[in-house]
């Protein structure tokens, strides 16, 4: 395997499970260190899988538990991340909550604002964390996971969280273009459907004809992987893009 991301260090949102976990683990394989910020905490089942799989690539890991929807928690960690590992040359947000489907009269604002919180606001304060030092090195590369749900209307998906994965595109587009004069790509995969644990148990808890009809909607027939969607996103994340910016990947 190629080893892209030698001497770099990355931090990534939500690296405790799915696509955030996949891309993790590439990433490390690729000869990076990375810094989880995750709410799952550090002894869970989940860290711990995390840790056994990376292998003899352990030591350039560090699991953060933390909550990235608030300021103070993410200031620190980041500090916390960058003191322990070298400062931040990649940030991959990809923390995120979904659902399904429901009337919007169904939806209470607390569940609004959280999925607001969770999908967008972490982006934001992450971003907001390590960008002074991108800056000041005039290097950095940010990847934020939107979805095909925010660039059209998605039959699997709930109102808000389409709005929240639009309101990430548009995020990825200012930075873009507000940052590339500071050597900064910032840039975006939006992902279909995805068999992670969690979509899969959703799927698998449909009639089977139902199932049959929306994989007959993917082109290829099949839902992505995790990892396929990693390898967009560490595609992004290298010096092999280093000439995109302001990208939506769908």
């Amino acid at each position: 395997m190629e080893r892209r991301f030698e001497g770099k260090t990355g931090i990534v949102t939500g690296g405790a499970k799915g696509i955030g976990r996949a891309t993790v683990l590439r990433f490390i394989a690729e000869g990076g260190r990375v810094a989880v910020l995750d709410k799952e905490g550090g002894d869970s089942d989940f860290a711990e899988s995390l840790r056994g799989d990376v292998g003899e690539g352990a030591n350039r890991l560090l699991y953060i538990s933390t909550d990235v929807t608030d300021e103070g928690a993410v200031t620190a960690a980041v500090s916390n991340a960058e003191a322990e590992l070298g400062p931040a040359d990649i940030l991959v947000n990809d923390v995120g909550l979904g659902a399904n489907p429901r009337p919007i009269e169904d939806i209470p604002r607390s569940e609004w604002d959280d999925f607001m919180a969770i999908n967008v606001t972490s982006a934001f304060l992450v971003t907001k964390s390590v960008l002074p030092g991108m800056r000041a090195r005039g290097y950095g590369r940010i990847v934020n996971l939107s979805s095909n749900a925010g660039r059209s209307a998605s039959p699997i998906s709930n109102v808000h969280y389409s709005t929240s994965k639009a309101a990430i595109m548009g995020f990825t587009r200012k930075l873009a273009f507000e940052e590339g004069a500071n050597g900064i790509a910032v840039n975006a995969v939006a992902p279909g459907v995805v068999y992670t644990d969690r979509v899969r148990l959703r799927y698998e808890a449909l009639d089977p004809a139902e199932q049959e009809r929306r994989m007959a909607e993917i082109p290829l027939r099949r839902p992505a992987q995790p990892e396929e969607i990693a390898a967009a996103i560490l595609f992004l994340a290298s010096d092999d893009a280093s000439y995109m910016t302001g990208v939506i990947m769908d």
